[in-house]
């Protein structure tokens, strides 16, 4: 049967009849009539196939434009409107290309050009950020400007700066500084101190220490001339207060556990560093647990000693008293003020000397002591440390072994006394105190280096997205063409072919007419002859001209039984 039916296959002069003889017999069995009239219509296949090779041809030229798009990345992110709308008046004022997001209004430009424009841009003194620093007081005044509004634009100008300066630390995504200066009176007691209070915008996950809030502290504070450190507030955009006084002692549960953390941390990056050139780098690891006491204790002494005594003020007093009478002598009267005579005088002379001769000696002394007394006051500090307990884990050393392969070997127990006192000098060991460390050997794993956190993954990459954005246009390109220009130009070229063959095919036909009723009408056995070759002419091996020429007289002969045949092939090729 597989050779019957390839003798059936219509030649070329036969093919271009088949439509005619079709549509003499109504046309194929179970076809639509809409399907047969748009299979059958010459006009509206070709206008299909010609409106299907323009799509395809549109299609293409669409995706050679977008592989010519270039792929554009954010100029700035997080701009105020105001900095936002002044960038866009420069972009469209030098014709740079670039586009606005709709989702969150970023301003972008070609990838190629970021750093370009942001240099230009930076040129114009954009963007202005959160205000004008210093750069304010290079403009020009007005002569009539008034002292206040000079005071004034100092001020913001110098908030401006130490924003800029606070946003440099890698954890600050942006910062607001206000100060409070009050105006300065003649008079001290009415003289109030400057305040500061700075706003931060941390970046997703960031974090600051301790130590950086409180350099934030010491720069608004040596900015600002009589601003102390104590005056200055530090929150977050989570509205948490950073910034805390200093205390000389630890208070609170928090800042005992801080000081615990870092006492810790201390003494175990003191033990890896030691460690490290003698074991090599990575291969220990340390961990210290400390236990401190952060209990308050003030006591005070006072103590006498009865045996040690001193002289605390001493008083001596000596006192003299003449003897005799204390009468006058002489004579009263007016005779007195005159000077005696010669034997008075002698007289009065040697009773003198004799009341002279007679007189009291008192002698008194006080003398005040003093015990000894000794006053102490004790404070005792907190956060003392009353146990450590450290564990070392070191990497087993490498070693051939005698197939030449290098296996880990157990550290000798000789080693590990040696690590273990270097261990106790550098922390400190206390044996009184019941301190603790255990050096241990085993056999660390292999150290999977993960990737650079910060390193932009290659799709990411500006050059991945052009690269792809290419080779993706060049495939579709080419499965446009193959998959479906092609067959539409095969098409028509296929259809237009089909039409010079029915042509042709129509004048055989109407050639075959014209033999018939020249020709004898055959008897019924040559007619039976007939059609078992017209079903069985293949199966002898003959040539293509014989084929022909047996299918021309079975078509004069037997016109039905051709219609039909013509029919089925019309059917299998729909």
């Amino acid at each position: 049967m597989a050779e019957a039916g390839q003798a059936l296959t219509p030649s070329p002069d036969t093919a271009p009849a088949q439509p005619q003889l079709a549509q003499a017999q109504g046309g194929p069995r179970g076809i639509p009539q809409f399907g047969q009239f748009l299979g059958n219509d010459k006009m509206l296949r070709q206008g299909g196939l010609i409106l299907g090779l323009v799509a395809a041809i549109a299609v293409g030229v669409a995706l050679f434009y977008w592989a010519q798009e270039p792929v554009y990345r954010p100029l700035y992110s997080n701009l105020e409107e105001r900095d936002a709308a002044q960038i866009l008046a420069a972009l469209e004022g030098n014709n740079i290309p670039h586009r606005v997001d709709s989702g969150n209004g970023t301003i972008e430009v070609p990838v190629g050009d970021v750093h370009r424009v942001r240099m230009r841009l930076a040129a114009d003194g954009l963007p202005q950020g959160s205000g004008v620093g210093f750069e304010m007081l290079q403009q020009d005044q007005s002569f009539g400007t008034s002292q206040f509004i000079e005071n004034a634009r100092f001020q913001r100008a110098l908030e401006t700066e130490l924003s800029r300066s606070i946003t440099t630390m890698q954890a600050v995504e942006s910062a607001r500084v206000h100060l409070a200066v009050p105006r300065q009176s003649v008079f001290v007691s009415q003289r109030s101190e400057p305040r500061a209070s700075v706003v931060l915008q941390l970046s997703q996950g960031g974090n600051l220490g301790q130590g950086q809030v409180q350099a934030i502290i010491n720069l608004v504070a040596s900015s600002v001339p009589e601003l102390s450190a104590e005056n200055v507030t530090v929150v977050d955009q989570r509205g948490r207060l950073l910034s805390r006084r200093e205390e000389d002692r630890l208070s609170g549960s928090a800042r005992h556990l801080e000081y615990q953390q870092q006492l810790e941390e201390r003494y175990a990056r003191r033990v890896e560093n030691l460690l490290a050139p003698i074991v090599g780098n990575g291969r220990v690891r340390a961990e210290v647990s400390a236990r401190l006491d952060f209990s308050e204790e003030e006591s005070t002494s006072e103590i006498y000693d009865p045996d040690r005594s001193a002289v605390r003020s001493e008083q001596v007093l000596e006192e003299r008293r003449r003897g005799g009478s204390n009468e006058a002598i002489g004579i009263p009267g007016a005779l007195t003020n005159q000077p005696p005579g010669i034997g008075q005088m002698e007289e009065d002379a040697a009773a003198e000397a004799d009341q002279q001769a007679l007189f009291d000696l008192t002698n008194s002394a006080t003398r005040n002591f003093e015990v000894s007394r000794t006053v102490t006051h004790n404070r005792r500090p907190t956060g003392v440390i009353e146990r450590v307990t450290v564990a070392v884990l070191v990497d087993q050393p490498l070693q051939a072994n005698e197939a030449g392969e290098m296996v880990r070997v157990p550290m000798e127990q000789a080693e590990i006394d040696q690590l273990t006192l270097l261990v106790q000098d550098a922390v400190g060991f206390d044996a009184a105190r019941g301190d603790t460390i255990n050096v241990i050997s085993a056999a660390f794993q292999d150290v999977v280096i993960a990737d650079d956190p910060h390193e932009v993954p290659i799709w990411e990459q500006p050059w991945a997205w052009e690269v792809g954005k290419s080779v993706l246009a060049l495939l579709l390109g080419l499965v446009l063409i193959l998959a479906v220009i092609r067959p539409l130009v095969m098409g028509l070229v296929g259809t237009r072919r089909a039409d010079e063959d029915a042509d042709a095919g129509a004048d055989d036909v109407a050639q075959l007419e014209n033999d018939d009723e020249t020709r004898q009408l055959p008897s019924p056995e040559q007619k039976s002859d007939s059609t078992r070759d017209l079903l069985m002419f293949g199966d002898d091996g003959g040539s293509y001209e014989a084929s022909l020429t047996a299918a021309r007289q079975v078509v004069s002969q037997e016109p039905a039984l051709a219609a039909n045949v013509v029919k089925n092939w019309l059917g299998q090729d729909d």
